[in-house]
């Protein structure tokens, strides 16, 4: 029960991510040592850009990270009136949802789980159909390609980057040292963990903690990355990952309702 004895976790994630399950934790006597391991940056972009000008601008909107509205719309506010022209919007878990709901879109479609493949079941029929998708330079390929290979017609723009934080000063490097617990939002946060980190000290932290991954991806990312004590919740969403967290270091437990 180390985790009960010595209530402090470290959270990595962007730094729009998990908020309210860091404020649940600390609300219930937790030390939360968050990480920003990775931002999102908006791509400059001076006007309303042509694929934006047709009314509707598509028929379906794929949303696959609430960078989208927590970054993009917040730097274009002048988009989202002719966004809003889209009748299906589809997006990733619930806290993109959320992000979008308070931007105004209603109409939406989202899927708990996440990764592409999982969001692709939420799209239904696509053939002839014209897809927006707004992502970030390092989105892969694969969710384009198979609308694509399904007759979508996909309007596919690079609209934020990720920028990786800088390396971890030695005071911070301490800290973390000895924190017990670590949460884990996707693996492109572990993964810029890492480089914050540098490879020799990462290693050596995360062989020793227990690590609860948001999501079967970040999970396999994390035991590959050579964690031995790993548990994600059986629904990857913001809700249930806190409730893992609350149930398992409260009572010390290794698996709680989660999978190990």
């Amino acid at each position: 029960m180390t985790a009960a004895a010595d209530r402090r976790i470290v959270v990595l994630a962007r730094a729009s991510s998990l908020n309210r399950m860091s404020s649940t934790l600390r609300a219930r006597g937790w030390e939360v040592v968050r990480v920003a391991t990775i931002a999102a940056v908006p791509v400059p972009i001076r006007r309303v850009p042509p694929w934006l000008r047709r009314r509707p601008v598509a028929d379906i909107w794929a949303v696959t990270s609430r960078a989208v509205a927590d970054t993009v719309l917040r730097a274009h506010p002048e988009w989202e009136r002719p966004l809003r022209t889209i009748p299906v919007v589809v997006a990733v878990g619930p806290g993109t949802a959320r992000a979008l709901r308070a931007r105004g879109f209603v109409a939406l479609r989202v899927a708990d789980e996440g990764g592409a493949r999982e969001l692709l079941r939420h799209f239904g029929h696509v053939r002839g159909r014209r897809i927006l998708y707004l992502r970030s330079n390092r989105a892969g390929p694969y969710l384009a390609r198979r609308l694509r290979h399904r007759g979508a017609r996909v309007v596919e723009r690079v609209v934020y980057r990720v920028r990786e934080s800088g390396p971890v000063g030695a005071r911070q490097r301490a800290r973390l040292r000895s924190v017990p617990v670590w949460a884990v939002a996707s693996p492109t946060a572990l993964a810029g963990f890492r480089r914050m980190l540098g490879r020799p000290e990462f290693d050596r932290q995360i062989a020793r903690v227990r690590l609860f991954a948001l999501g079967e991806r970040t999970a396999r990312a994390a035991r590959a990355a050579g964690a031995r004590r790993v548990v994600t919740p059986s629904r990857s969403t913001e809700e249930g990952f806190t409730n893992l967290l609350e149930q398992a270091l409260d009572d010390g437990s290794e698996s709680a309702d989660g999978r190990r």
